[in-house]
């Protein structure tokens, strides 16, 4: 890749010195316009697993309490989640009911905040209008499908 780049700007000429520094210094201010809104979503990641909620929801809806922390996190952080399906592999195997449903909850769902907080925060859209709604109604159907098809399924 470093390569095909560099013959890349030879060929028309760039000063390729010159373009990485550029795109530093607008990669640097594009972080600092960012980090306003990564910062909320961890500090909101952070009160969420502390509240002890997701332990109250898992009682009542009677799945572990991995799977509920994976449907809520799974908007917000795709790396936690990931983390979180590998604690369930780990707990349950992957070959479990568990272990399917966080499968296919992990691959039919996606990191609506993140998507919303990286693109739009980064191209400085403020008015999201439907997004948040859109993104958010089709992880939930994500959610429900998965639930339905791995209790047909297995």
């Amino acid at each position: 890749m470093v390569l095909f780049i560099l013959i890349y700007g030879f060929t028309k000429n760039t000063n390729i010195y010159d373009s990485f520094i550029n795109g530093s210094k607008e990669s640097f201010k594009m972080c600092i316009q960012i980090f306003p809104n990564l910062l909320a979503m961890i500090l909101a990641i952070d009160i969420l697993i502390n509240s002890n909620i997701l332990e109250s929801i898992s009682k009542f809806i009677n799945y572990p309490y991995e799977i509920i922390s994976m449907c809520l996190m799974r908007p917000i952080s795709g790396s936690s989640t990931l983390a979180i399906l590998n604690n369930i592999y780990s707990k349950y195997g992957p070959d479990s009911f568990y272990g399917r449903l966080a499968s296919v909850i992990q691959g039919s769902t996606d990191t609506t905040f993140y998507v919303l907080t990286l693109y739009f925060g980064s191209i400085g859209i403020k008015k999201i209008r439907y997004s948040l709604i859109a993104g958010l109604f089709a992880d939930l159907i994500g959610i429900i499908a998965s639930i339905v098809i791995v209790n047909i399924m297995f």
